[in-house]
């Protein structure tokens, strides 16, 4: 995310969205109201009998009322009422239109009220962007597997097997051979960072092999897990190395979130509450020291969500919303979709 301003007193916003990620996060900070300015494309009806209708861009402001983010597309749709715009003698006020929002698209939103937790937001995909493409590797003498790190998701890329049987391993010829379609991988995807890991001695030699190679660019960290494939990725992607590594990256930060609930939870020391209510009186006791909200409960429940979230950070407690896809995601679905970690129990 390229943030041109912020502007507190007129609760106005300046972007340039830079990846799909950036438009994840739009959905969630842009509201139904708020005005949305940018570049669209209207079809304009033709004045003269016969002729073909045309398509030109043009700039408009929208009272947006509505919001769709096609992830697989790359593309968020704003849509809503026209309010203003240019050229003045093309746009109907009050008529229907879309901006589609892609990467690299220039929108200014004006907010009915800009709140802290979405200009965090806002800074945090700013600072992930410059951070660059994660790529998680994971990999024995059998295979590798890798995967990137989205923060609203890990976009599996696919598998490299070693075709070793027995201990033909061993063979330099076939460690070779697996190690150079490892890298090829790696050259293929094109990642700024990449953080290997797996059981056993594979990674440690993979690392020797890598000593050799002109990187492209690339940085490269190593980690240890016990497993490899799925389960790997998943060991990888809750380990206190990647946390180190990444340590703003969402993603990470919300599973260790969503797992220090659920090891309160599990050692039954009050100082962890799920559910609206729970949550709700928690907040209001000014015990809440961070409080969690599932994105698809916020969506369903924007009031009610906006409303406490607000009323955490007035209490000076951290806010975060929390992308219920990946699977602290669900799990905090789980819990009702709102959670807290309090300062001290009050039950």
């Amino acid at each position: 995310m390229r943030i041109l301003k912020i502007d507190w007193k007129e609760n106005f916003l300046h972007l340039v969205p830079e990846t799909e990620d950036d438009l994840w996060h739009l959905e969630r900070v842009i509201e139904k109201h708020d005005l949305v300015s940018g570049i669209a494309d209207r079809k304009i009806k033709p004045r003269v009998e016969g002729e073909k209708a045309q398509r030109i861009k043009i700039f408009v402001t929208l009272d947006v009322d509505s919001l769709e983010f096609h992830r697989f597309l790359g593309q968020l749709r704003v849509s809503g009422a026209i309010v203003d715009g240019t050229p003045a003698e093309l746009l109907e006020i009050g008529a229907q239109q879309s901006i589609e929002i892609a990467p690299g698209t220039e929108i200014k939103v004006k907010k009915q009220a800009l709140k802290k937790f979405q200009a965090e937001r806002l800074l945090k995909a700013a600072e992930a962007t410059k951070k660059g493409r994660v790529l998680l590797l994971v990999l024995d003498d059998e295979q590798a597997s890798f995967a990137i790190m989205h923060e609203f998701e890990l976009e599996e890329k696919g598998n490299v097997r070693s075709g070793r049987s027995g201990k033909q391993f061993k063979g330099e010829d076939v460690k070779a051979k697996y190690f150079s379609e490892v890298f090829e991988k790696l050259l293929e995807i094109k990642p700024e960072k990449v953080v290997v890991a797996g059981p056993g001695f594979a990674k440690e030699e993979f690392q020797k092999y890598m000593e050799e190679k002109e990187k492209k660019g690339m940085q490269l960290f190593f980690a240890s897990t016990n497993s490899v494939g799925k389960t790997g990725l998943q060991e990888l992607l809750k380990g206190n190395a990647l946390e180190k590594i990444v340590q703003e990256m969402q993603l990470v930060k919300e599973t260790k979130l969503v797992e220090g609930i659920l090891a309160e939870l599990g050692k039954g020391t009050g100082l962890a509450e799920y559910g609206l209510k729970e949550v709700q009186q928690a907040v209001e006791a000014g015990a809440v020291k961070q409080l969690l909200v599932s994105d698809a409960f916020f969506l369903e429940n924007r009031g009610e969500s906006e409303k406490i979230m607000q009323e955490a950070e007035k209490m000076g407690a951290e806010v975060h919303l929390v992308n219920g896809e990946h699977e602290a995601g669900k799990q905090l679905g789980g819990l009702g979709g709102v959670a807290a970690l309090l300062r001290y129990r009050i039950k």
